[in-house]
């Protein structure tokens, strides 16, 4: 009778397949005791640089094995232990994390002679103790061809009976390594082994020294331990690291005292949503007492499947300075980056790569600076100050972890070498979210800073020493009309141009003593023009980002019309199947939805459309024109009008066909209305209604924008013009989208005419107002 053999090679095969690296291997031996409810593992190297000679042992104090588990479980290939009953262990009842066979692989993949000593057995009176020794020489196994020629005394098993004055866990000593490694090997994986879990100083509550309170929790959810115990019964788990794998000097305290920013995340199942909170640390809020806190929840975008998780990363800014600079840079370095763990136990590469992709887009932000080092006073702006702007950091200037476990995370799949996720929707979703958190405290950290650099400003500006009792360049917060900050940049140079003519005509008369009182004057509508060319520079950078996109998005236009044939072609096929009677009703009301959905393409592609060719066209910007109100509104209605009926908002225009702006170019009416119905249709609620309506009012043309949403401060409402002001979590770094900046693009624009835009009290029933005044 013909049956299977397994050639011995598989021990090998298997071994570089399932385990990626010696730190994985580790790893994998260490999860073991985890699952053998161990509360704590000795992981101890010696001469590791020589293979003959060295060695690892791996001492827990777990619940240990007994001969028939060993045998069944520890040296069964693909063995089923973990995969029966709770899939828990016994104790505490912690999710099994082991995966079937990487024991004895992990134990190959390391050394070459492997020696067990496990004890197992009950305390209790009148209870057994039984100790299981073992030694596997992998060599002598892999001499034969195959497992069915190994003779049984090849692998030695001895199981006594023990007093009752024992140590219960598990001993494995392995020896005579695979390899001697150079010593960037061995620095490399020391520092991996070093890494297996995340510091307690991450997963702890936040001193004192760092925050006031707690931010969003005060630990984050780390392993998944049985509903059944109270979390206060599990033995916890440490790992302690001896030998040549000691980790030497940390600096911890270090790190809580360079922190600037934290950031944390709460994937909730329960609630089916996300919970992002980033807070000022104590050493930002003494360096800037308005430096501001952020909470916002967002829905998650796959409620039914997660991934569920939460996050804690320590934010740093600035450069490290000191006596001991070089020492802590070295140790930053080698612990920085955001982190994944999984049950408690990292999870490779994540953090040693840029898999949030932050130092791509920081090298993206210094190639735009670059090509705007040409321009002098731009180079001279940024030379001066550096923080100017959308400041994005490395990914060596975060510090913390991903905290998943199986439960809350059981569509995450690993990759078959155990490094890394699958890279499917589950993973695209973690990373998103993740990295979303860290462009909301992107955000946060520039408009808390816009005040301090203005300040700058004005003291670069004045040549001042001190900084000025009244920031010239900060708008007024109070709601009221501030017509010397609303003047245009050109009218406040044209005002000093005017009275430094009006200076020369006197002095030429030999009248210089009567310009004295008045050059005070002069003097400050220079700096005031001063401060107000600095914004303009600080926004030069993003304004050319965007600029490109709109020029790539011209050329996309000619796209859309062959998209909208597609989806129009699409949609007829799909009808023209309606009266096949050879397809079934499930085929037919598939056949439908799809119809539904083709339909719903073509409506949305010719609506972009409509709004694209508006907007990039030569005719839309080729000279201004008195444009009719109602009309840029409808066009601006048509980009939202998609986002606006999934929400079931209803936009209504009751602009008067006869109400005309003075010249100007359409595409600017239509960009201002679209930025104003964009925040509108994100606030509201479902069922919500926006509304456009305009009329005279003491001579003056006003345009009033409405919405039932969220209920603005009109205190505080000059804040929403200030760049990176935002209540939306959806974030786009590279184009601007989501990052504050709308409102403040919107009163640029308007600025240009002298049209003053403000939040005003809205009509009932609506909860918040936006009017512009446009100028006799």
């Amino acid at each position: 009778m013909a049956r299977f053999t397994v050639d011995t090679h598989l021990f090998r095969e298997l071994g570089e397949l399932l385990v990626g690296r010696d730190s994985t291997a580790l790893i994998e031996l260490i999860k073991n005791s985890y699952d053998a409810d161990a509360t704590e593992v000795l992981v101890h190297g010696e001469r590791l640089d020589d293979p003959q000679h060295g060695r690892i042992v791996v001492l827990d104090n777990g619940t240990g094995m007994t001969a028939e588990r060993f045998l069944s479980g520890f040296l069964r290939i693909a063995s089923r232990l973990k995969d029966q009953g709770t899939k828990r262990s016994g104790v505490f009842g912690r999710r099994y994390t082991g995966v079937k066979g990487i024991g004895w692989l992990a134990a190959h993949k390391l050394a070459r002679r492997l020696e067990v000593t496990s004890v197992s057995g009950s305390k209790a009176e009148g209870a057994t103790a039984t100790e299981v020794r073992a030694n596997l020489n992998w060599d002598a196994i892999e001499a034969y061809e195959t497992l069915d020629e190994m003779p049984e005394d090849v692998i030695s098993v001895v199981e006594n009976h023990v007093a009752r004055e024992f140590t219960r866990g598990t001993q494995l000593i392995l020896s005579n390594l695979r390899r001697s490694w150079t010593p960037s090997e061995r620095a490399r994986f020391f520092t991996e082994v070093q890494a297996l879990q995340t510091p307690e100083f991450i997963v702890s509550p936040l001193s004192n020294g760092i925050v006031s309170e707690p931010v969003l929790f005060e630990r984050p959810i780390l392993r998944d331990i049985s509903t059944e115990l109270p979390p206060e019964q599990d033995g916890g788990f440490e790992v302690l690291l001896e030998g040549d794998f000691e980790a030497g000097d940390e600096y911890w305290e270090i790190m809580a005292e360079m922190a600037a920013w934290v950031i944390e995340m709460r994937a909730d199942a329960d609630l089916g949503c996300v919970h992002y909170a980033i807070s000022s640390t104590r050493r930002t809020l003494d360096r800037n007492q308005d430096a501001l806190s952020h909470r916002t929840s967002i829905r998650h975008p796959d409620s039914d499947n997660g991934p569920w998780f939460d996050v804690r990363i320590l934010v740093r800014q600035g450069p490290i300075t000191g006596k001991e600079a070089r020492t802590y840079r070295t140790w930053i370095s080698r612990v920085s980056g955001v982190r994944v763990t999984l049950e408690g136990f990292r999870v490779l590469p994540y953090g040693e790569d840029d898999w949030l992709a932050l130092d791509a887009d920081y090298a993206g932000r210094a190639r735009q600076l670059d090509l705007l080092r040409d321009l002098p006073l731009i180079a001279e702006f940024e030379a001066a100050d550096p923080d100017e702007g959308l400041t994005r950091l490395p990914h060596n200037n975060f510090f913390g972890g991903v905290f998943l476990t199986q439960e809350r995370a059981s569509f995450l799949r690993m990759l078959v070498n155990r490094e890394g996720f699958v890279p499917e929707a589950g993973f695209d979703i973690l990373v998103r979210l993740v990295r979303t958190g860290i462009d909301l405290c992107t955000r946060v950290c520039a408009a808390s800073n816009l005040k301090p650099r203005s300040q700058r400003r004005m003291k670069r500006s004045a040549g001042r020493k001190e900084e000025p009792d009244v920031d010239l360049d900060e708008p007024s917060s109070t709601g009221e009309d501030d017509s010397e900050y609303h003047k245009s940049l050109p009218e406040l140079i044209s005002e000093a141009v005017t009275s430094l003519g009006e200076f020369q005509q006197i002095v030429g008369q030999g009248k210089a003593e009567a310009i004295l009182p008045n050059i005070q004057g002069v003097v400050q509508a220079l700096e005031k023009a001063s401060g107000r060319a600095y914004s303009v520079i600080s926004e030069a950078a993003l304004y050319r980002v965007l600029a490109s996109v709109g020029t790539q998005m011209a050329a996309f236009v000619h796209e859309m019309n062959a998209l909208l044939g597609a989806a129009q072609a699409l949609r007829e096929g799909l009808k023209s199947n309606f009266g096949d009677k050879s397809l079934s009703p499930d085929q037919r009301r598939r056949i439908r939805l799809a119809w539904v959905a083709a339909i719903e393409l073509a409506q949305w592609i010719e609506r972009q459309g409509a709004y694209l060719t508006d907007v990039v066209t030569p005719d839309a910007r080729r000279r201004r024109l008195r444009q009719c109100l109602a009309d840029r509104f409808d066009a601006a209605a048509r980009l939202v009008r998609h986002s606006a009926e999934r929400r079931h908002v209803e936009i209504g225009n009751r602009i008067p066909r006869e109400l005309k702006s003075f010249p100007m170019y359409p595409v600017e009416l239509t960009m201002v209305f679209a930025n104003l119905l964009t925040n509108a249709v994100k606030w509201p609620q479902n069922n919500g209604r926006n509304e456009a309506v305009a009329g005279k009012e003491g001579g003056l043309l006003c345009v009033r924008v409405q919405d039932t949403g969220t209920r603005v401060d009109l205190s505080d409402w000059e804040r929403w013009f200030q760049p990176f002001e935002s209540t939306t979590a959806e974030v786009n770094p590279v184009l601007g989208q989501g990052m504050g900046l709308g409102l403040t693009i919107t009163r640029s624009m308007l600025d240009h005419y002298g049209i003053k835009i403000r939040f005003v009290r809205s009509d009932t029933p609506f909860a918040t107002a936006v009017e512009m005044t446009f100028p006799e």
